[in-house]
């Protein structure tokens, strides 16, 4: 995080734009050092988007899909199984089919078929696109394409237009597609590098718009209206982990909009399926309501049917299918939490060793949950971790495979430190803090030794126990002003590179402290005239020492809760201790 404001230096902005030093002071400790900075972050809009075109291969995307328009010509979509992969799919099935293009989506099943471009998929569309138009008909890649060039041949060889959109980081060698739009491809002057799958397809659809509103495609108000697709975009943004600035941000917000006021039917569904209270929605429900349930249908069953959800328009249908990925997502939290604990044991094993990572090996493992499992790993052990299990899609000159999924901590490139074993990968894929990888199960074990130490070389500092980085030491009073707590209002969206904001208050006591639910602990602050409610989930073990103490430490952030047109400021505990 970067180093803040003086007070002084955060008067002087505050009083430039009439908001709270505190306010800009928690701005400047996320790097938005500049006045124009903070308030174009305070206003995200979507007017402020950068032009589509100054994306590399949009010009040549654009004229491929607006004859497919003209021509009816039939478009295949092949996406991947995960929530943004489902929601790019979305977006783009949607506004093709509603310029009346013939439109068929694939996804993968992934433990059958494996993370990206396929033969069998390259192969069923081929065949639809066939049999309804006579022609194969373009073939459109989202969340993933960029590391699959023998794949893009072989649909070239079969007369598909090709084009890819995605978001990893490219290979030295790009597949021959038609187009490729990838902010992160050599020569690419799009200003902004951190778009999720879904962010790249949405400046597809952006583009596609922008051209046949040139070309006097529609007439009048019949000109499509892209905010509707906002909330699936911000879904598979928030999903994928991308920073929450930027480009990014403006989309979000905009999408939570969509969502709290006019969602799709098949969103409406999947929130009422998770008991969701029909509050306003937030970033935290898209993270731990709709993206599980979506990334369930790909981990353990198949990823189409969360696109049939997003994409249905009859409630009946749509009621149907959240049943199903509610049904999913339980079985996920069943295979998730079986692994995770027979991980966690190995992982102590190696950590006492002496290890700065975590790479694991189980051939009875889900690999559909690895992911996710690699992610817990790392928050436990504040280490990267890699799970790996048996491969069933293929073998390499008689050698058993095996495949896997990574996570890794803020500071250290999960990419890179994969890419410096390339030599022992049969492939791999991913971006900083994600990353998937096949290799011959004989070289687990020098894969291990080699990762570890280029993990060991680039860890971001010699202490790697896990930190806790308080953003502000407050009063009750500062947190309790309205005006600070309207403005501080403004900074979400939160998310990764724009966390919620850790405040500390010293010496508390907390008041009319219980038990309430399963384990969590519930409270109040108080001085003088002003109090907070205050909840900790998961602190209920905590309620003997707050009764026996008389003073506590407490770090915690703010939430607003909001139901039935009430709203309400909350503290959620982060971290508490005894004075």
């Amino acid at each position: 995080m970067a180093k803040g404001f003086s007070e002084g230096q955060s008067e002087k902005i505050a009083k430039e734009i009439s908001m709270p030093p505190a306010i800009i002071n928690l701005l400047s400790l996320r790097g938005l050092l500049k006045k124009e900075d903070i308030v174009e972050h305070l206003n995200p809009s979507l007017n402020k988007l950068p032009r589509p075109n100054l994306m590399k291969g949009m010009d040549s995307a654009v004229s491929i899909l607006a004859e497919a328009v003209t021509k009816q010509r039939p478009v295949g979509i092949f996406g991947d199984f995960d929530a943004d992969g489902i929601t790019s799919t979305a977006v783009l099935y949607l506004f093709l089919q509603e310029l009346k293009v013939p439109v068929v989506s694939y996804i993968p099943n992934r433990l059958a078929e494996g993370y990206g471009l396929n033969s069998k998929g390259i192969e069923e569309i081929y065949a639809i696109n066939m049999q309804n138009t006579g022609e194969p008909g373009i073939l459109l890649t989202v969340d993933c394409g960029i590391s699959d060039a023998e794949r893009v041949s072989e649909a070239k060889q079969l007369g598909f237009s090709i084009i890819v959109t995605d978001h990893h980081k490219p290979p030295k060698q790009l597949p021959d597609a038609d187009a490729i739009l990838n902010p992160l491809q050599p020569g690419c002057l799009f200003p902004f590098k951190d778009l999720a799958g879904v962010g790249v397809a949405f400046y597809l659809i952006l583009g596609l718009r922008s051209h046949l509103m040139a070309s006097g495609h529609w007439q009048g108000d019949e000109i499509p209206n892209l905010k509707s697709y906002m909330d699936l975009v911000a879904i598979g943004t928030l999903a994928d982990q991308v920073t929450v600035l930027g480009i990014n941000r403006i989309i979000i917000k905009a999408g939570l909009e969509v969502l709290s006021l006019n969602p799709k039917v098949g969103i409406r569904k999947l929130l009422d399926s998770s008991n969701f209270n029909g509050r306003v929605i937030e970033t935290d429900d898209i993270a731990f309501r709709l993206a599980p349930r979506l990334n369930a249908a790909g981990r353990v069953g198949s990823a189409q049917t969360a696109v049939e959800l997003l994409t249905t328009v009859d409630p009946g249908n749509a009621a149907r299918l959240a049943g199903e990925l509610e049904q999913a997502n339980d079985l996920r939290k069943e295979i998730e939490r079986t692994v995770f604990e027979d991980a966690a044991e190995m992982a102590a094993e190696e950590i006492q060793q002496g290890r700065k990572s975590i790479v694991l090996y189980n051939g009875n493992w889900h690999a559909g949950v690895l992911g996710i499992v690699a992610s817990r790993l790392t928050d436990a052990f504040n280490c990267p971790t890699i799970l790996l299990t048996d491969s069933i899609l293929e073998d390499l000159q008689g050698e058993e495979l095996v495949k896997g999924s990574g996570r890794t901590i803020e500071g250290l490139d999960l990419f890179e430190a994969i890419v410096g074993c390339s030599g022992l990968l049969i492939r791999y894929g991913g971006h900083t803090g994600a990353a998937g990888l096949t290799l011959c199960k004989k070289d687990i074990a020098l894969f291990s030794e080699k990762f570890d130490r280029l993990v060991a070389n680039n860890m971001p500092g010699d202490d790697f126990l896990p930190q806790l980085l308080i953003d502000r030491q407050t009063s009750i009073h500062e947190i309790a002003d309205m005006d600070f707590l309207s403005s501080y209002a403004r900074l979400s969206p939160f998310g990764p590179s724009n966390p919620k904001p850790i405040f500390s208050l010293s010496g508390q006591k907390l008041h009319s402290a219980k038990l309430v639910g399963k384990n969590h602990l519930r409270f109040a602050v108080v001085d003088n005239n002003c109090s907070l409610q205050g909840i900790g989930f998961g602190f209920g073990d905590m309620l003997p020492v707050v009764q026996e103490q008389s003073l506590m430490d407490i770090a915690f952030t703010l939430h607003l809760n909001s139901y039935m047109g009430r709203e309400n400021w909350e503290i959620r505990l982060v971290d508490i201790k005894p004075s």
